[in-house]
């Protein structure tokens, strides 16, 4: 096998890889061999980034490298031993290359191989993830008994190939364990264990994978992997790292999954939902997706700056977490090892370049998104109110002639209660030489605020003083472009609140105890709508001023203290009463009808009642939908220009770029649009190379433990080589042909032989494939931080299963968020809530919770397409000590203590197991041992059994089996996946 070591690009690190192929293949496949080595040696200098190119040379171009440059060629196919690339690799001082400033020489066998690629006659192809997707033949095989499906072919070959052969099946605890941690992140619960085991039928593996696959489980657990690529949080992030209500999107991401959305679908609506022909509400929460990037509410900050940084997030995410490539090295100069240039790059951004969110601080643009109870309520209530509406449109169109004589009479007897409706006109004062407006002019404000007492030549009318709260109105028809003023005492009992509704659209202005509270000026144009205002009166005696200024129209003011006359006339509608019935408008006549249902008809008041409740329970539930931030894309009028940004550098914009893919990879129809929608159909064509390679690469790695790629999140030429490159191709192809169902994918994986060989290791694999990149057995890995706090929750019973809603905060030591900005707390949720899966923990990205943190949570500021799993004395200082991890070990001996033989039902419960005798020895010792400890300190048991016992329990004997339910919990087979 040939092993290479590859520098990762940005640092000073190295990874060793494993090529796919056997030694030297017949014939040297420059993609998988030849490619890699040129990349990580020579493109830095001689590769696609033409700022940084050396001697105008391209190596990862045939037509470049086998030019002729005078007497040489840098490639000569014709005359191999004439190469001047074999010479100066050969080389030794300044004429060496790679130069001594870039790492060491080439090995021997680095040598030979390009020595004999150009014999061969330097053919170039496509890099290996460029090439398109089509299905390898069927390998044959040896051992024709052990393949269950094709790719139980593929991985056998290669082992054949080896020398090597698959380890036995696992043993049908052990398996059960394993798929059912994968496929829901939840261990088997004993029952679970029975009825498998009891299960004597051929298919009854098959039959546990169904069952499964149709758990709700299944959404949660491959949800919490798509959120790290989507780099989903319930805060901001930044300095202020402030909360962010998105937990929709998340309980989208879940469903999608339960309900098998197809992967061409599920991507197309988070990239471009909204862009759909009539988008429903999860289209439109689905682009959330990319909502999620981070919003910088920090004082000072330039808008704009941080709209940009969250647009290029979007770039780099579309490109790593959907196609496999670190597009966003291009940012600030051409990618130095894959074809993908500064300008390329901002063509991608184009795409997101005409969204309407802008860094802003209420996330705009947002939408309600009520869960499907709240939409079930809200549909439910709405159409109780609706039929109450109907009862009531009845009832009213039946009592019209009532309805009508109510009102005429009301006026009536208004009309006759002195002062309290009391119309006037203009012509029944005398006005003498009134004051006529300028053009454009302010009339009253000339002369206004009067002082008291003042008499001037305009008309004054002195009201009535009646005591709070009766109303009056007026009727104030001033001739033309003369101002009339109005001034009354008033006497207010208690403090109260002085309501005025102003009915005129002329200028007028209005005045209390001295004060302006609101002016109106149509002719200048300032706040020409605004007919109300409210004003806090202590109690006393106040004066009340308004001038209005006739601007040539007939309309009357009208004011009035309060909203409603006697009787709970509205101002407005009681100027129809006077009129008949027949001479009323529709809308008058309808306003006085509900009027009369609502205060006078008996039963129109029940059902006026009933809807009044109905509506406040509606307004209800409405306060209570959760808001999501969406895309929204621009008018065109508003569109912004996109341009390439010098150095990466917004504040130095370049040349004006229109959105284009990678037309490299895959050329672009006609028939798609020039937008978010038409890149997500980019993406998803079955033609696309990359897609459905990523989707399978990242599914087999959180099954096997690593991908068929390693570099899950680079496909490109710094990428590490596939392990099995047909077999992936093989999978790619036939996700595509199944429509894009996950659920499919992950049956097929599961049910192979590859996934249920034994994880057992022999010495000789350990030395010929330490790292299990040949598949010669089953996956080991350690369990994410996640799924080992739900496995803990799940084995000692306390897991709460309910499902969506809000993100919960379990139990987080004090003073965590105290390193942080300091702007909320931590609340401890109630009761069974922070027993919830940790899917659902509330995740701030500059403080991640610290019991999962230590297990290599990510924090979410940016995607993390392969989480790197680390081993450190921390994580088992978590798993013994942190309360949540103490408290399912307290449950756990709780519910053992009845048991005949309590040990060992922890540890099959635990491991589904029965102890080795060994293992129950060791256990046992310990029981006996932390017995006698706590039987002679009290305080220290009641430390350690958490929650009051029940009646008759022994206090020590549940604290020593506190201790060994610890144990159990932190054994390295708890925490594996084996």
């Amino acid at each position: 096998m040939l092993e290479l070591w590859r520098p990762i690009t940005g640092s000073g690190l190295a990874l060793l890889m494993t090529v796919a192929a056997p030694a030297f293949a017949e014939d040297v496949d420059f993609a998988l061999e030849v490619r890699p080595l040129l990349a990580a040696r020579c493109f830095p200098c001689h590769g696609p980034d033409e700022k940084h190119r050396e001697a105008d040379l391209r190596l990862d171009l045939r037509e470049s490298a086998t030019a002729h440059r005078g007497e040489y060629r840098v490639i000569d196919p014709d005359r191999p031993e004439g190469s001047e690339l074999l010479y100066r690799v050969r080389a030794g001082g300044i004429e060496r290359m790679p130069p001594e400033s870039s790492g060491p020489p080439l090995t021997d066998r680095e040598v030979a191989l390009l020595e004999r690629w150009i014999s061969e006659g330097a053919e170039y192809s496509p890099h290996w993830s460029f090439r398109p997707i089509a299905p390898p033949p069927l390998p044959d095989v040896n051992d024709k008994a052990w393949p269950r499906s094709p790719l139980d072919h593929f991985a056998l070959a290669r082992l054949e190939s080896s020398g090597l052969t698959p380890a036995e099946e696992a043993d049908r605890a052990t398996l059960l364990r394993r798929v059912t941690l994968d496929l829901t992140g939840l261990p088997p619960t004993a029952a679970e264990r029975d009825r498998f085991l009891s299960d004597t039928s051929p298919r009854a593996y098959e039959k546990l994978v169904d069952r499964l696959l149709d758990s709700p489980a299944f959404g949660e657990r491959w949800a919490a992997v798509w959120l790290d690529l989507a780099r989903y949080a319930d805060t901001k992030g930044y300095e202020k790292d402030l909360g962010r209500s998105i937990w929709r999107y998340r309980d989208w991401v879940i469903e999608a999954f339960n309900r098998d959305l197809p992967y061409d679908r599920f991507l197309i609506e988070q990239v471009a939902g909204d862009l759909l022909d009539s988008p429903d509400l999860d289209q439109r929460i689905a682009t959330a997706f990319h909502r999620n990037t981070m919003t910088n509410d920090e004082g000072g900050t330039d808008d704009e700056e941080f709209r940009i940084a969250a647009v290029k997030d979007r770039v780099d995410t579309t490109g790593q977490v959907l196609m496999g490539l670190t597009v966003g090295c291009a940012k600030c100069h051409s990618h130095k090892y894959d074809p993908i240039t500064q300008r390329a790059y901002y063509e991608l951004f184009a795409f997101f370049d005409q969204t309407e969110d802008a860094d802003r601080f209420d996330e705009a643009p947002v939408i309600s998104a009520p869960t499907k109870e709240q939409q079930d309520t809200i549909t439910s209530l709405e159409r109780q109110i609706a039929e109450l509406d109907a009862s009531l449109e009845r009832r009213g169109e039946a009592a019209q002639a009532a309805v009508a004589a109510w009102s005429s009479e009301w006026w009536r007897e208004q009309s006759r209660a002195e002062g309290h409706l009391a119309p006037t006109k203009a012509t029944d004062w005398e006005v003498t030489g009134p004051y006529v407006a300028e053009a454009g002019a302010s009339a009253f404000r000339s002369v206004f605020p009067p002082e008291p007492g003042y008499v001037g030549t305009e008309a004054v009318l002195w009201t009535r003083q009646p005591e709070w709260p009766d109303a009056t109105a007026h009727i104030l028809d001033p001739a033309p472009n003369a101002a009339v003023y109005l001034r009354r005492r008033l006497i207010v009992p208690s403090d109260r609140q002085l309501e005025l509704q102003l009915g005129s659209d002329d200028g007028l202005e209005v005045w209390v105890d001295g004060r302006s509270v609101l002016q109106r000026d149509v002719a200048r144009g300032v706040a020409p709508n605004q007919d109300r205002v409210s004003v806090d009166l202590s109690a006393g005696e106040h004066e009340l001023i308004l001038a209005v200024i006739n601007r040539g129209g007939d309309a009357a003011f009208w004011f009035a203290i309060g909203d409603e006359l006697r009787g709970g006339v509205p101002i407005a509608l009681a100027r129809s009463f006077a009129l008949d019935w027949d001479q009323r408008t529709e809308a008058d006549r309808g306003l006085t009808t509900d009027l009369w249902l609502a205060r006078v008809d008996p039963i129109g008041r029940r059902l006026n009642a009933d809807r009044e409740a109905l509506t406040a329970r509606l307004e209800t539930v409405r306060a209570s939908v959760p808001t999501v931030p969406v895309f929204r894309e621009l008018p065109p009028d508003r569109h912004r220009t996109t341009r390439i940004h010098r150095r990466g550098n917004f504040l130095d914009p370049g040349e004006e770029v229109s959105p284009k893919a990678l037309e490299n990879l895959l050329p672009w129809s006609p028939e798609w649009p020039k937008n978010r929608l038409g890149l997500a159909r980019w993406i998803t064509d079955p033609s696309n190379p990359l897609t459905a390679r990523v989707l399978v690469n990242r599914t087999w790695a959180r099954l096997f433990g690593s991908g068929i790629v390693e570099t899950e999140e680079d496909f490109g030429a710094q990428g590490a080589l596939p392990s099995h490159p047909k077999l992936l191709d093989h999978l790619a192809a036939d996700v595509v042909r199944s429509g894009w169902s996950f659920k499919s994918l992950c049956r097929t994986l599961v049910l192979s032989s590859t996934y249920r060989q034994s994880s057992a290791v022999t010495p000789e694999k350990l030395e010929r494939d330490p790292r299990n990149r040949l598949l010669s057995r089953g996956p080991r890995v350690r369990l994410p931080g996640e799924m080992v706090r739900d496995a803990a929750l799940s084995v000692s019973g306390l897991l709460n299963p309910e499902r969506f809603g809000p993100s919960v905060m379990p139990y987080q030591p004090p003073g965590v968020w105290q390193a942080v900005y300091n702007t909320a707390e931590w609340q401890t949720s109630p009761g069974d809530e922070r027993h919830r899966r940790a899917l659902y923990t509330y995740w701030r990205r500059t403080s991640p919770y610290p019991a999962l943190e230590m297990f290599d949570l990510p924090s979410r500021e940016i995607c993390t397409p392969r989480r790197i799993r680390t081993n450190t004395p921390l994580q088992a200082l978590v798993t013994l000590n942190d309360p949540a991890f103490v408290e399912c070990a307290q449950a756990l001996a709780r519910q053992s203590v009845r048991r005949a033989t309590p040990v060992r039902w922890m540890f099959e419960q635990a491991l589904l197991r029965e102890p080795e005798p060994g293992e129950l020895g060791s256990l046992s010792g310990l029981l006996q041992a932390r017995r006698a400890h706590f039987a002679n300190d009290r305080e220290a048991a009641l430390a350690r059994t958490g929650e009051p016992l029940d009646e008759g329990s022994d206090l020590a004997e549940v604290a020593a089996l506190t201790a060994v339910a610890q144990v159990i919990l932190n054994l390295d087979e708890f925490l594996t996946k084996r």
